[in-house]
């Protein structure tokens, strides 16, 4: 098991942080920063159950996460992605999210990597 699924309360300690969206009590997504740097947060983990997902869930968990995360004095989000994601990968872009050099090492071929200036 990942050491972020072990340990969600370290890995997103403050000022990074996990939300969760509920619908009718039920979760409907998720998205978490984890801090990089005192300055710049990972978004990590975007879902969105597949019965929410042309409801504007996604949109609404991404700016709620730029949002607290300029409140935690972020001032870049970076975060990662496979092409086939299509559908993150046009929200993203929406958001102002553009390509950047590898942040991490990672062992899956394809990953894009992309970045926001919160500034």
């Amino acid at each position: 098991m990942s050491t972020e699924l072990v340990e969600l309360r370290k890995f997103y300690a403050p000022p990074g942080f996990l939300l969760l969206a509920r619908h009718d009590g039920a979760p409907a997504g998720c998205v978490g920063v984890r801090a990089l740097t005192p300055s710049t947060g990972e978004l990590r983990r975007l879902f969105v159950r597949p019965e929410h997902r042309t409801a504007g869930w996604g949109r609404q968990l991404l700016s709620q996460a730029n949002g607290r995360a300029r409140a935690n004095r972020f001032k870049r989000l970076v975060l990662n992605t496979l092409p086939t994601m299509t559908a993150a990968r046009s929200l993203y872009d929406a958001d102002g999210y553009e390509p950047t050099d590898p942040y991490v090492a990672d062992p899956v071929e394809g990953v894009e990597y992309l970045a926001v200036d919160l500034s």
